[in-house]
């Protein structure tokens, strides 16, 4: 009986380690960096949030992504993620860039609560042996504000590290 039992304790640890990873936690580094959480919905499609701080604020990111392997002539582990979103937040400063490098300067800080919309695409790599993705993404974004009108930025490269669970 105790043999059975440690055979079965035995099965059910290896099938727990060999399951399908469904979420992601980790870090972004960039313009909007912060903390990032993935669930995946299925092998291609997933949902991303991401508490983000740029110009002394916070802004929180919702995006749709689908996932597809890529590159396979040179890596089994290579994916390439896509999708759209979109953030709400504040900005505190007391500048704001506009058009060709205008600024307006303000005599102290103020609040400014956000609204945007967000592009995404990333290349990723997944690690066999341990439970690690590191990826390059590009995250283009357009938003409204009260203190700046508007803000597009297309270039919001950044670094990210995610621990798959």
């Amino acid at each position: 009986m105790r043999k059975s039992v440690f055979l079965i304790i035995l099965f059910f640890c290896t099938s727990a380690y060999s399951q399908n990873f469904t979420r992601e936690a980790g870090i972004r580094g960039g313009l909007s960096s912060g903390f990032t959480f993935r669930q995946y919905l299925d092998d291609n499609l997933s949902y991303d949030g991401l508490l983000s701080f740029r110009q002394n604020g916070i802004q929180i990111t919702i995006l749709r992504q689908v996932h597809e392997q890529t590159l396979t002539e040179y890596s089994e582990n290579l994916f390439l993620a896509y999708g759209f979103g979109g953030h709400v937040g504040f900005n505190y400063s007391s500048y704001f860039k506009l058009f060709f490098l205008n600024e307006i300067i303000y005599p102290r800080p103020m609040l400014s609560p956000l609204i945007g919309v967000d592009g995404y695409a990333a290349l990723e790599y997944r690690l066999d042996s341990f439970p690690i993705t590191f990826g390059i993404d590009c995250k283009p974004f357009f938003e409204l504000s009260t203190r700046q009108f508007f803000r597009l930025r297309l270039w919001d490269l950044g670094l990210s590290v995610k621990y798959r669970f």
